[in-house]
């Protein structure tokens, strides 16, 4: 209803106040409807009553309700307005029309019958936002027509009183109020980060480090397979094995610093050194050569183990040593992995 609040001043033979209010406004359809009030201050138009405006026993005031239609270069409205009467309320029908132009002005006519006489009423508007000023001639049938003569007649009918049928001009100022709205709302600026710029070397580090998550946990569970005192399935553990070694290089780097640091669990180690062993490769002496000196003798038997199925010439002086190892199972370990390796052709 804010939208559509407007108050209207009227001048006659008395100041009248209106106030009119919209109802309904389909979004951008041309079609509204609305309520009215207006000469709630004087009875402006008293004077077609044959009323004297200073009787204020004769109640102001007039209420209407009315629909308008909007087409591209024109505009309809029909209304019902309601006064008191002599004998209850008087009901009216409007009917009118007005050039719907994109000007500042536009033309109007409007109808009603009331005290069975067909009423007519000319007038031009101009709108100098937010007032609108109109005027034009009122009972516009009697400025043209008399009895049965067509004319331009511009002086009251012999003996007439009242203001029907009365050649007249009316003049009305309207306000429209500017509609209530609500506050616009914040604007949160947005922050666009910079883009960043990833490639492969900066994403390494991070696919190492999730990869060794991953491996030290199926390294875990392979030692816990193997401590395992219900019998455990080798293929079971043969598989998880090689899945391990897919990772590739990264994933055997990784199992070294496993079975190279002495704050790990040394059956998780062990299972480190086994899984390499599956493949072992020259450059794994170096870790083998520092394992051989642990002091946990299976993971000192183990590394003799690979040893053997290394075809690296270094490992042989490392078996030897292993061969004076103080744990009997390391000795013989040893001595097991130089007969394979002399029994392997070059």
């Amino acid at each position: 209803m804010t939208d559509r609040l407007a108050v209207e001043a009227s001048l006659s033979d008395g100041i009248g106040l209106g106030l009119k209010v919209g109802l309904l406004s389909e979004g951008p359809s041309p079609f509204d409807l609305g309520i009215g009030f207006d000469e709630l201050l004087f009875p402006v138009e008293s004077h077609l009553f044959g009323r004297d405006s200073q009787d204020m026993a004769w109640v102001p005031g007039r209420a209407w309700v009315g629909a308008a239609q909007t087409w591209e270069f024109l505009r309809a409205r029909g209304a019902l307005s309601m006064r008191p009467g002599d004998d209850g309320l008087d009901f009216v029908p409007h009917f009118a029309l007005e050039t719907a132009f994109k000007l500042p002005f536009s033309v109007g006519w409007e109808s009603s019958w009331e005290d069975e006489t067909w009423r007519q009423s000319i007038g031009i508007s101009a709108t100098l936002k937010p007032i609108v000023v109109s005027f034009g001639l009122s009972e516009f049938q009697a400025w043209i027509l008399r009895g049965t003569s067509f004319g331009w007649y511009d002086t009251p009918p012999p003996g007439k009183l009242d203001g029907f049928d009365n050649p007249g001009w009316w003049v009305s100022v309207k306000w429209d109020l500017p509609p209530l709205r609500d506050p616009a709302p914040v604007v949160v600026p947005v922050v666009k980060c910079p883009t960043p710029v990833l490639d492969a070397a900066t994403l390494q580090p991070v696919v190492d480090l999730l990869q060794q998550r991953l491996l030290r946990s199926d390294v875990s569970e392979l030692a816990v397979r193997a401590a395992s005192q219900i019998e455990t399935d080798p293929v079971a553990m043969s598989v998880l094995r090689r899945r391990i070694l897919a990772g590739g290089a990264s994933a055997r780097q990784a199992l070294w610093r496993i079975a190279l640091d002495p704050e790990v669990p040394p059956e998780e180690r062990r299972q480190s050194l086994v899984t390499l062993g599956e493949t072992p490769v020259d450059s794994d002496l170096s870790g083998l050569q520092a394992l051989s000196e642990d002091p946990w003798a299976p993971l000192r038997l183990e590394t003799a183990m690979v040893l053997g199925r290394l075809a690296a010439p270094g490992a042989e002086p490392v078996l030897i040593v292993l061969e004076r190892d103080p744990d009997e199972s390391v000795r013989v370990a040893a001595k097991i992995a130089r007969e394979l390796r002399a029994n392997v052709p070059p």
